[in-house]
């Protein structure tokens, strides 16, 4: 802006080329040019491809997230179908329901009992002749536990698990010091002592070992302190024993078992019974079988699981009235999703054939598809294959392998097989290590180690590990892989956290985001150097304007002046 005094010859110029911007912004512009809507023009031309691509980023992240939910949502399906595929942790799985036992007791006020996974199934009469007990006894009463007793001397005291110990009193020592000095030792000498209140003036001193079935024995030191207690008596028998220790007797199936605790790990293998009662004159049935209802709550789980995907997988197809998909449909016809839906599709509707010939399939279990292709679960059906024939229910969900030979076992299967017979030729040395297995003849295409039987990579058989303990000879080997273990590998293969269609696809997006957010960042950051570039162009251009203006005015004032 140029200020001119008609009275002096001294002008004041502030040039744009000094004041940048701001000069260009000046409503007394010298050229008349909207210099800064001119530059806003021009910078965010180049700044357009920089909004498209943080457009780009946008549509990614949405994607993303919703690739995200579809995985969770998969990993919780694949969650409730985990222990239903009739796996070890070797061969794949954190746990195998259909390996899990619990006991069924006819009545469980008497004793309860927990089972071992993979215990053998049986059903058992059971007896309760009579519970152990903790030897307990007591002394006389005394009228304080803090005064002095008044009694000097020493006695040992043990229970019959423990190591004697010996207990000195002094004649100022009360109840509460000689209950303290016994509990100093009670871990060597296994009992401890406690002190009862009787009354307002009366307590006594209890004596208990710390196991069932076992005698407390007490010895005096020759100055009678037991008995002044009150503990033995004058031929230094116990004097006051409240209860007398005994070991446990049980009868299962006809034979008696003696144990001095209540917790009984040894009498039948894989089952521990835990003794609450005596019931001598009852036989009490127990049963020890499949844990059905963690079998019935994982099926629970999965249909409750499949059906919240298969809401995300419906909202993701929605369209508005005019047939456009809607603003939270991200995936709308998404080849992942649509590739994924079919894998998933196809694993829920397989179907196993019986030994018997009978075709087994999700409907077996009262599972089908409502007119949303949500799951319906019938509990009545589930209830009644569960109890009636949970072979067939293994034999439709899991993994099963059936061998010719007892000594073959399943150590691996990591198979892309569903269903897989064959009969293994096998020869073990004169060492008696194993030095083939062969299948029609051909040797290449399991390799041996040791007692393993291994699939050789790129054949049928890649990814099974079997274990042979037994002799040279052939084996029959057959597989079949059921619904669930089916439908868990192929969400597995879509939505594991790591190496999946859906992890891929994610690392895949956030790596194309940072690529693309540096390129829109480079973009900004030479759209603000362009700015500037214009901005000091145009100053300059202002700046040679206004010089200009201001010549022109000081002609015409000298005109005015010569007239």
């Amino acid at each position: 802006m140029t200020t001119v005094s008609s009275t002096t010859s001294t002008t004041t110029t502030t040039t744009a080329a000094s004041s940048g911007y701001t000069a260009l912004t000046s409503s007394g512009s010298g050229t008349g040019i909207d210099y800064s809507t001119l530059i806003e023009a021009k910078v965010n031309a180049r700044l357009t491809k920089a909004d498209r691509i943080d457009a780009k980023i946008t549509t990614n992240e949405a994607k993303i997230t919703a690739y995200t939910d579809l995985q969770d949502l998969l990993q919780t399906v694949n969650d409730s179908l985990d222990g239903l595929r009739n796996r070890t942790t070797s061969t794949g799985a954190s746990s195998n329901l259909f390996g899990q036992r619990t006991a069924y007791i006819g009545d469980d006020d008497v004793f309860s009992a927990t089972v071992d996974d993979d215990t053998e199934l049986g059903t058992y009469s059971v007896v309760v002749q009579q519970v152990a007990t903790k030897h307990k006894i007591a002394s006389d009463s005394t009228g304080s536990k803090t005064d002095a007793l008044g009694y000097s001397g020493s006695f040992t005291l043990q229970a019959a698990d423990g190591t004697a110990v010996s207990i000195d009193m002094d004649s100022d020592d009360s109840l509460t010091d000689l209950r303290d000095a016994i509990n100093a030792q009670k871990s060597t000498s296994g009992v401890t002592a406690s002190i009862v209140q009787v009354s307002d003036s009366s307590y006594q001193l209890i004596l208990t070992a710390n196991n069932t079935g076992e005698e407390i024995s007490l010895t005096d030191g020759g100055d009678g302190v037991l008995s002044s207690l009150g503990l033995t008596d004058s031929a230094g028998a116990v004097k006051n024993e409240l209860v007398a220790a005994q070991d446990a007797i049980v009868e299962i199936d006809g034979v008696t078992i003696t144990r001095s605790s209540n917790t009984i790990t040894d009498a039948l293998d894989g089952v521990t019974l835990n003794l609450y009662s005596a019931s001598p004159d009852t036989a009490i049935a127990m049963e020890v079988s499949t844990d059905l209802s963690s079998i019935k709550t994982a099926i629970t789980d999965f249909v409750d699981a499949y059906n919240a995907y298969r809401d995300f997988v419906v909202s993701q197809q929605s369209t508005t009235s005019s047939g456009t998909a809607s603003d939270d449909a991200t995936l709308f016809a998404d080849t992942l999703l649509r590739q994924i839906t079919q894998s998933v599709s196809s694993a829920l509707n397989t179907s196993i054939t019986a030994d018997d010939g009978t075709v087994l399939s999700m409907a077996s279990l009262g599972i089908t598809f409502d007119s949303s292709n949500n799951l319906e679960l019938d509990e009545d059906t589930l209830n009644s294959i569960l109890t009636s024939d949970i072979d067939a229910v293994k034999q439709l969900l899991g993994l099963n392998m059936t061998s010719s030979s007892s000594q073959m076992s399943l150590l691996r299967y990591e198979s892309s097989q569903s269903s897989l017979s064959f009969t293994l030729d096998i020869e073990r040395g004169e060492d008696g290590t194993l030095s083939s297995a062969s299948v029609g003849g051909d040797s290449s295409l399991f390799t041996v180690s040791g007692n393993r039987i291994i699939g050789a990579e790129g054949t049928a058989y890649a990814g099974i590990v079997l274990v042979y303990t037994g002799s040279s000879g052939s084996v029959d080997v057959d597989f079949s892989q059921g619904l669930a273990d089916k439908l868990f590998s192929a969400i597995d293969s879509a939505a594991d956290d790591y190496d999946s269609d859906l992890a891929t696809a994610i690392d895949d997006l956030e790596a194309q985001d940072t690529t693309l957010q540096s390129r829109s960042d480079d973009i900004r950051t030479k759209a603000e150097t362009y700015r500037s570039t214009l901005t000091a162009y145009y100053a300059r251009l202002e700046a040679a304007a206004e010089t200009a203006a201001l010549l022109l005015q000081q002609l015409t004032y000298s005109e005015d002046d010569d007239d």
